[in-house]
């Protein structure tokens, strides 16, 4: 279990950080053994909820930026480096909350894939309750 919860963070870190190079306007999509747009589902062709420029360029790289790190540093408790494990919870949490913002943000049918990885990730962290020692075992 420890090891789905590893690959949902990282994949999950991952998909926000294409959100810093979005693909160019009516490019066709990437590769199917690559993922396609599925794990790459931001589009410079995609309608914003923000209109394009000022907030929206501010907005995308603090939102991607900050969730990936959130991802990777509940990662690194996940593994017990550097980061304490009481932590893990919270870095979730906080990495989700940027995911989600920013996927409304980029609303498209994309999104769905990152909205379920965030949902997967809560789901299992209040419903089920996991923890790093729990998944140590």
């Amino acid at each position: 279990m420890r090891w789905i919860v590893l690959a949902l963070l990282l994949f999950a870190a991952h998909i926000n950080l294409t959100a810093l190079v979005p693909a160019a306007a009516g490019q066709a999509p990437p590769p199917w053994w690559v993922g396609g747009r599925l794990a790459w589902p931001f589009g410079l062709d995609t309608h914003t909820l923000l209109p394009s420029g000022g907030a929206l360029d501010t907005l995308t790289p603090l939102l991607a930026i900050g969730s990936a790190v959130f991802f990777l540093a509940a990662a690194g408790a996940l593994l017990h480096w550097v980061v304490p494990a009481q932590w893990f919870g919270a870095l979730v949490v906080a990495g989700a909350g940027c995911s989600l913002v920013l996927q409304a943000v980029w609303i498209s049918p994309w999104a769905v894939l990152p909205l379920v990885l965030d949902g997967l990730l809560l789901w299992g962290l209040f419903s089920s309750r996991v923890t790093v020692p729990g998944l140590q075992a």
